[in-house]
């Protein structure tokens, strides 16, 4: 029987420390021996800051680490390079990974495995977060997409994921990364495609990674940016799969609400935090969440893109 040939591919950017912390956890990974796999790194950026890290990873007996650059900046392409390089190479399977994350010993065999037992297309796991600074209290705390293993999805991200080469070969779906979703979004976008598609999509709850969250991404400005990139990232999508006039007529008077309600929550929270009353600064930065979440429904709406990636956090 021939071995199952797995990829697992990593994007990054300006972040060598945090990459070479992922691959050694890929690297420490237990699979079967039917499995043969390769730990593919692209570098986003126009310098090769990791390449000499990457290649040095390099170890008798150990997988093949392979370093590849995408000089033009832009997730989607990061990503659509990644996919490339899949294709190229053969890969049966194609694991994803944040290069600010490392996996759990059995990450990748869990994932495997639960692709076997529900006969899967796409298996996606949780993170768990480490915060270098604790997040602020008014800050909503992201939750398990699931609990049961097997449980059915519509939906994956690309940080815990693992997809089959049907998604992405000539002779199956032929999925790519909207290239014109710079800012986010488009690996959601990716899987809903996927999913509209016919691709099985499932959780499996023990195929865990961890995310290492730098201070500055906590504090609050950056996160009020956050969402409004996330925001716009979600209407533009929305444009760009189901049209101008759908996409105005599922955001344009959320939009609206959102702007209002939080303007009105901002002025009255934000006197009385001016004022000294302290108990009000969770409120106001709620308003301000609210406020964001309006701003860039209507920014993705009129293409007028955030600039939140362009920040790299953590090195």
């Amino acid at each position: 029987m021939s071995k199952q040939k797995i990829g697992v591919m990593i994007c990054t950017a300006q972040r060598p420390r945090m990459v070479s912390e992922c691959v050694r956890s890929i690297l420490a990974q237990k699979v079967g021996e039917d499995q043969n796999v390769e730990i593919c790194v692209v570098e986003n950026d126009s310098q090769q800051l990791s390449r000499e890290i990457i290649e040095n990873l390099n170890v008798d007996g150990g997988f093949p680490v392979l370093y590849y650059q995408e000089p033009v900046r832009g997730i989607p392409r990061a990503r659509n390079k990644t996919l490339e390089v899949a294709v190229a190479r053969g890969y049966d399977w194609i694991a994803l990974i944040d290069d600010d994350e490392v996996a759990d010993p059995h990450w990748l065999g869990e994932l495997l495995r639960v692709a076997q037992v529900h006969s899967a297309d796409v298996v996606s796991g949780p993170v768990r977060r480490r915060y270098e600074a604790p997040p602020p209290k008014w800050w909503k705390h992201l939750n398990p997409a699931a609990e049961t293993e097997g449980a059915a999805l519509s939906e994956a991200p690309t940080n815990n994921t693992l997809l089959s080469r049907r998604l992405i070969a000539e002779d199956g779906f032929n999925l790519r990364f909207h290239d014109a979703l710079t800012f986010g979004f488009e690996d959601i976008d990716f899987f809903q495609r996927a999913h509209d598609l016919g691709a099985r999509i499932v959780w499996a709850p023990m195929a865990g990674v961890e995310e290492e969250i730098p201070a500055s991404r906590m504090e609050p400005e950056r996160l009020i940016q956050r969402v409004m990139t996330s925001s716009a990232a979600h209407s533009y999508a929305t444009k760009l799969r189901r049209g101008t006039g759908k996409a105005f007529m599922k955001f344009g008077g959320k939009a609206i609400r959102r702007i209002i309600g939080g303007s009105l929550i901002c002025l009255f929270t934000g006197a009385l935090r001016i004022a000294g009353a302290g108990a009000f600064e969770s409120a106001y930065y709620k308003g301000r969440v609210r406020l964001a979440r309006g701003l860039g429904n209507l920014r993705g709406l009129f293409h007028v893109l955030p600039s939140y990636y362009d920040t790299v956090d953590g090195n």
